[in-house]
């Protein structure tokens, strides 16, 4: 007589291993990445992303129609945008300033600009379109938008196949952090904010031991006999995020070798000054300092490294005067660009009087601030260097007018950031959009490096104010905008 309830009970524990080998299975024959990430610096830009916020809890806000006017009209004429903004009295508003514009028709007859309207109030509407969005293809050459801030405000739940066709969205896991993720034909950029702001929860706890937040939270409690467990975790997140975003892509992770030299040594300082959670705006946040650029025949890439030194020795050779002059001609340039303080318009005068950059000497904290962060900057340039890039360096002048001294409460200073632009590169084409901050001695080194590196300026204004700052570095044009480089189709209009 057969034993059938011996039977059943082995079918019962064979069928969970039977599936789990299965399901291994079916992981190992196809690819965690289900999309192919679009270059950021490869190819002709055919849509710019924009989102109109205002940037009010600062206490201040900013026109960006004017940044958008002169994207509008500095760039070429098939180049179509899209605009992401509220239903507010703000928003009507900037829409009815750009209406002429949007007037403008690309080559094949629709219109240049469509408006794309997401609930979300423009003081509270993040406005670094960068930060929000990965974008990828999938096998048909659709964009698929992987949309890191998905149904979180600041970030509104954004239907993208209202505006381009076949479009589809993906909620990113992985905070983007603005530049902090960048791309090429070839390798993907990932700063360490992005790996070490990571959710770490529960994974990897053992019994009785803390649960983590974060990869950066547990490098504070690290002790030196745990660095080698602490970096193999940290390899393992890298890996997973290669694999996921950009498999066929060369791994890049600049100022990693720097981060665990100085966590063995105990020089890394935690504070938010160094690596946020957020990555926003930190010291390891690559867009403060990396922008990318061309690949040339022989397959060198070039990389354009902020160099602080540069910046001061800029400054430096400027007398006294030529700087309290520059501080003093700053304010005029925020009026220029609409600049309010709580929705009230103020004079050049009143801007003068409550930032009192010259009483404070501006451009000197700059200095003395370039030359402490001169060393950092130009160690990344080396170890890029060393990985086969053609480095050209760019100069940067940081804030130095910050909340640190606790003579300063809530006073705004200006970062002249000049390495996070816009790229583009496409046959014979090699073009960046560079900011014009109004500080003509910087601007100006910034335009010949470029230059002499081979690329097209188009000089951009309308970024002064988005340069504000309570801390060393400020966001650029790459942080405001997210382009598309692959061609895509505007959705047809659909009937109300």
């Amino acid at each position: 007589m057969q034993n059938h309830g011996a039977t059943r009970w082995t079918w019962k524990r064979v069928w969970p291993v039977l599936a789990a080998v299965i399901g291994l299975a079916l992981i190992l024959s196809s690819p965690l990445s289900a999309g192919n990430l679009v270059s950021n610096v490869d190819g002709k830009i055919r849509v710019i992303i924009l989102h109109y916020g205002s940037g009010e809890d600062l206490g201040f806000w900013f026109d960006q129609t004017v940044l958008y006017k002169e994207l509008l009209t500095k760039m070429d004429k098939d180049v179509g945008f899209i605009i992401l903004l509220g239903k507010d009295a703000q928003a009507r508003k900037a829409r009815e300033s750009l209406k002429p514009l949007a007037e403008e028709k690309l080559p094949d007859g629709t219109n240049r600009i469509k408006f794309l309207e997401v609930d979300v109030k423009t003081s509270q509407f993040y406005p670094w379109a960068r930060d929000a969005y990965i974008l990828l293809t999938d096998d048909r050459n659709n964009l698929i938008v992987l949309d890191c801030g998905f149904n979180e405000k600041p970030f509104p739940v954004t239907i993208w196949d209202q505006v381009i066709e076949g479009a589809t969205a993906w909620a990113g896991m992985i905070h983007r952090g603005g530049g902090n993720i960048r791309t090429t034909e070839d390798e993907v950029f990932i700063g360490m904010d992005t790996l070490l702001g990571i959710k770490t929860q529960a994974r990897w706890v053992e019994y009785g031991s803390r649960s983590y937040d974060t990869l950066y939270d547990m490098a504070k409690d690290i002790k030196p006999e745990d660095l080698p467990g602490f970096e193999e975790k940290f390899e393992a997140h890298a890996r997973l995020v290669h694999q996921i975003l950009a498999p066929d892509k060369k791994l890049v992770v600049p100022e990693k070798d720097l981060f665990f030299e100085q966590l063995k040594k105990g020089k890394f300082l935690f504070t938010k000054k160094q690596v946020r959670h957020t990555g926003a705006q930190a010291a390891y946040h690559t867009d403060v300092y990396l922008g990318v650029g061309d690949k040339a025949k022989n397959g060198k890439r070039t990389l354009f490294v902020a160099d602080t030194r540069m910046a001061a020795n800029i400054v430096g050779k400027m007398s006294a005067e030529a700087r309290r002059a520059v501080e003093r001609g700053l304010p005029r340039v925020l009026v220029e660009e609409g600049f309010l303080a709580a929705l009230i318009p103020v004079t050049e005068a009143q801007i003068v009087e409550r930032l009192a950059w010259d009483k404070h000497k501006l451009l000197d904290l700059g200095m003395a601030r370039a030359q402490k962060l001169a060393d950092r900057y130009d160690a990344a340039a080396d170890y890029l260097a060393k990985l086969g890039y053609r480095i050209v360096r760019i100069p940067f002048l940081p804030n130095g007018l910050t909340d640190k001294d606790e003579a300063n409460d809530a006073t705004m200073g200006i970062g002249f950031n000049y390495s996070n632009v816009l790229v583009e590169v496409y046959g014979d084409t090699k073009k960046v959009y560079m900011p014009l901050f109004g500080f003509k001695e910087l601007d100006e080194a910034a335009a010949t490096a470029y230059v002499s590196a081979g690329f097209q300026v188009v000089p951009v204004k309308g970024l002064l104010t988005n340069a504000l700052s309570q801390e060393d570095a400020n966001a650029g044009l790459d942080c405001l905008t997210s382009e598309i480089r692959i061609p895509v189709r505007w959705a047809p209009e659909k009937k109300k």
